[in-house]
């Protein structure tokens, strides 16, 4: 084999270097750029399959939905009416369950009463009873039926302009007025079931009280109703669905409005931020109660005109935290490096710092909506809220006074409040990681 040339190393050795070191080890292999065995993606795509991952997040969003789904469709498919009062079916318990189970069944339960007060109670709605003395004195405890007590079958007094009438309706028959013997049911809707007799143009009859209210059957509330005798449960989602809508659009434009206001005070900078920065500190120092007083001191009670005392100072949580994300990102590489290619101020800020900022923003934004639902609520308990509307938090504050002597009144709207802001916290956490840049592509 023939030498081409020698060569010394670091060392002093000589070497050869021949033709044979020169060949294709993979002369016979094709290569080639390998072939990418992921797909192409978008930011968003990668966004939402990152939220995916995300348990806690996935479970808040669908508590979400669910509550909201309900906010919609409870009012359109429950029956019972909400817009008038009804004086005889106040302050009910809820019931889920059949009567006598012993929790969620709409029975009462009175201990250490007086036997004799037995007598003021419907006797038939009467479940159990237990008689004892204590010092002398005869006590009783006894579980009590409200439902029946409400809707059930109970002697009572009626005018005569009521049996005419049930007559002329086709549901009994009444030959003789006076004969008691003479009445006939002819109709499963009549209220009166018996005449017991009659005097001087008053019937004592038994009637059922729940068709004698209109229904068809024994209603069943599972909320149990308020001080006026409106159903809670599509009381509170009625009202919910009010605050929601409200909520969500006085946060949109807080939202829109502290975005644009923070960019351009974090982008700028320097006497621009300075000059935004005191007239922030200036409506800042001014307590939210003070503004919604003077709004409706001077423009109206009117619903826009609290949510505009709300704008006021509502955007300025968005606005901070923006300006922050801002400072922090804006004199990255990628930045300047957009910037020395000629981009606008513009696409610089809505481009490529908003984008990488946004995580952080929309977290703490998504909470804005029950927090404008708790502020409306407090205001509210102070007489500066929506007066005179069904919105959640006036139902909340309307319930206080029966916290501790009818507290479900007040227990099932501060679950659904609940819910709604620990759903919020988890799926504005999961909205943060899935719209952070850095972490596109991870698993």
């Amino acid at each position: 084999m023939e030498n081409l040339t020698k060569f010394k190393d670091a060392y002093g050795q000589e070497f050869s270097l021949t033709s044979e070191d020169f060949k294709l080890v993979q002369s016979d292999v094709s290569i080639h750029d390998a072939k990418l065995e992921t797909k192409p993606t978008t930011f968003i795509k990668d966004a939402f399959k990152r939220f995916c991952k995300n348990k806690s997040s996935i479970v808040a969003a669908f508590i979400i939905l669910f509550i909201v789904l309900l906010s919609i469709f409870v009012p359109i498919f429950n029956t019972h009416d909400i817009e008038e009062t009804h004086p005889s079916e106040t302050l009910i318990v809820p019931k889920l369950f059949k009567a006598g189970t012993g929790f969620w069944d709409g029975t009462k339960e009175f201990k250490g009463l007086d036997y004799g007060a037995l007598a003021n109670y419907n006797e038939k709605a009467i479940i159990s009873q237990y008689v004892y003395e204590k010092d002398g004195v005869k006590l009783v405890d006894f579980v009590y039926d409200d439902y029946y007590a409400h809707y059930g079958d109970t002697e009572t007094t009626l005018a005569t302009v009521y049996i005419k009438r049930y007559i002329n309706n086709g549901w009994c028959e009444f030959t003789d007025l006076n004969d008691v013997t003479t009445f006939k049911l002819l109709d499963d809707q009549c209220p009166v079931r018996e005449v017991l007799s009659v005097e001087n143009g008053q019937y004592t009859v038994i009637l059922s009280q729940y068709r004698y209210l209109g229904y068809d059957s024994m209603p069943s509330f599972l909320f149990g109703t308020n001080e006026q005798g409106r159903d809670i449960f599509k009381l509170a989602f009625a009202g919910l669905l009010k605050s929601l809508l409200f909520a969500t659009v006085i946060s949109a434009i807080c939202f829109c409005f502290g975005l644009v206001w923070g960019s351009v005070s974090g982008y700028f900078g320097g006497n621009v931020d300075l000059f935004m920065e005191r007239i922030m500190d200036i409506l800042g120092g001014v307590p939210t109660i003070i503004i919604v007083t003077l709004c409706r001191l001077h423009l109206g009670e009117d619903l826009w005109v609290f949510g505009f005392a709300l704008c006021l100072t509502g955007w300025m949580g968005t606005a901070g935290r923006t300006r922050t994300q801002f400072y922090r990102f804006k004199g990255r590489e990628y930045v300047l490096a957009s910037r020395t290619l000629g981009a606008s101020d513009t696409r610089l800020i809505f481009k490529h710092i908003l984008p990488n900022a946004l995580g952080t923003i929309v977290t703490s934004t998504v909470l804005m909506i029950p927090g404008i639902i708790f502020t409306e609520a407090s205001l509210s308990y102070l007489g500066l809220g929506l007066q005179g509307s069904d919105s959640f938090g006036t139902i909340l504050s309307e319930n206080q006074k029966f916290l501790k002597s009818f507290p479900m009144l007040i227990l099932f709207p501060s679950i659904i409040i609940s819910l709604l802001m620990i759903s919020f916290n988890l799926f504005g956490n999961g909205l943060r990681d899935a719209l952070n840049p850095s972490l596109k592509g991870s698993e």
